[in-house]
């Protein structure tokens, strides 16, 4: 083994070793609070709230269409999904693993989205993984979200 292979395989032993012991307690409540967010500025059809939850560099990656790089970008994907719909959905982590400065959460997102033009609810039946990504003021922010109907 080469050396840097070795002191690569060090770090990674030594930042597992810092993890494990490590208390993400609040790190755990931050994301859930940001899930919060996430459920509050989609039902309000907060297009600039909804995007100011995610990192400069994030990655939307919705079925049906192609994945959306940066934030900036996705104004457009927000104002075509609030525009039209009016939002009740509520979002259920099932799992949330922090992996220090990244974390993820995998969510059955459910409720339906209704036509502001009229016409009946579309149930919301979907699941997600987000990845979330610590800024340097120590902020989570989302970096990916991936999701995928379950319907």
């Amino acid at each position: 083994m080469n050396r840097l292979s070795s002191a690569l395989l060090l770090l990674t032993t030594l930042a597992g070793c810092n993890q494990a012991g490590h208390d993400t307690s609040a790190d755990e409540a931050a994301i859930r609070e940001l899930i919060s967010q996430t459920v509050a500025t989609n039902n309000a059809a907060d297009t600039l709230g909804w995007v100011g939850l995610f990192e400069d560099s994030a990655v939307y990656m919705a079925p049906g269409m192609p994945e959306v790089t940066g934030r900036g970008n996705l104004v457009d994907v927000a104002a075509a999904g609030f525009g039209p719909y009016a939002a009740a959905v509520e979002i259920t982590p099932l799992e949330i693993e922090i992996l220090g400065d990244w974390a993820f959460a995998r969510s059955h997102v459910s409720g339906s989205v209704t036509p502001r033009a009229g016409g009946d609810p579309i149930a919301v039946d979907v699941k997600q993984l987000v990845l979330y990504h610590r800024q340097p003021d120590g902020t989570w922010k989302i970096a990916r979200l991936i999701m995928n109907s379950n319907s």
